[in-house]
């Protein structure tokens, strides 16, 4: 055991052979532990784990591994996309109860976690919590427009030279308020069972003289649903998709009859709510 993994005092990391003979834990054993985390996506491939990428889930379940004494499969609020940040990310996992003290358990992760992946609270949660079951998320996409591309902020936001009709964002961002099929705003409409989503804010601010943010809040989102939105409406505010089209496209539930698909790097979620 080095030095950083010996934070959280009673846990042993152990090998595949340590669980020989150890009985399985009955329900009432059990403990739920929550995990509040931020994360810059640029360099992964997305929140969930896939054989031969780095991704955030698959470098928190590294480090669990090191200090549980068994394995631990993560719940998470957003699965978020490649290159998609996040500033409040939930996950939540079940383990054999043990007496460890939630500050060192963040600490002992956090020492075994890269650069751009950090827990910034653990903590314990009710019996039968998944971090999956929000009632909310908030996304946030950062647009910038301006003849001079950003470079301190150019992970985080899309540059596009020229102007946006601001009238236009705002317009189109109304579309998306309410509960409706948005299978239009994915292409893999098909692995649902329901397109139906229920979308309480969906609108545009603008921030100094040349950023724009479009934040949207709703029960649970679409794969790319929120960057073909924001793609979209680039392209009404860009006079390249009409309003008509747009709501007509929405309607059709077809991505083909929709607009662009923002890159990921503007987006970040923001929120979770339970």
């Amino acid at each position: 055991m080095t030095q950083d993994e010996s934070y959280v005092a009673g846990i042993t990391p152990v090998g595949p052979a340590s669980s020989v003979g150890r009985a399985a834990p009955g329900d009432e054993d059990l403990a739920v532990w929550r995990l509040d985390i931020v994360y810059e996506g640029t360099a992964f491939h997305g929140w969930a784990k896939q054989p031969g990428l780095r991704t955030v889930e698959g470098v928190l379940e590294d480090a669990l591994t090191k200090v549980l004494p068994q394995p631990a499969r993560l719940s998470v609020a957003g699965r978020t996309d490649a290159g998609v940040h996040a500033l409040a990310q939930v996950a939540s996992f079940t383990c054999a109860q043990h007496d460890v003290s939630a500050v060192l358990l963040r600490r002992s992760l956090n020492a075994l976690l890269p650069p751009d992946v950090v827990v910034t609270l653990v903590s314990t949660a009710p019996r039968g919590f998944a971090a999956r079951s929000a009632r909310s998320r908030t996304y946030r996409y950062r647009l910038v427009v301006s003849p001079v591309r950003p470079v301190v902020d150019r992970s985080y936001v899309w540059s596009l030279p020229g102007g946006l009709d601001a009238e236009s964002l705002q317009e189109a961002a109304a579309r998306f308020l309410g509960r409706r099929d948005f299978a239009a705003l994915t292409s893999s409409a098909h692995l649902y069972r329901s397109c139906v989503r229920k979308v309480a804010v969906a609108e545009w601010r603008s921030v100094g003289a040349d950023e724009w943010v479009f934040e949207i809040r709703a029960d649970s989102f679409l794969h790319n649903m929120v960057r073909v939105a924001v793609g979209s409406m680039v392209d009404i505010a860009r006079g390249r998709l009409s309003l008509e089209e747009f709501e007509a496209g929405l309607a059709s539930g077809q991505r083909r009859h929709m607009g662009q698909t923002a890159p990921a790097r503007g987006l970040t979620l923001v929120a979770v709510e339970y």
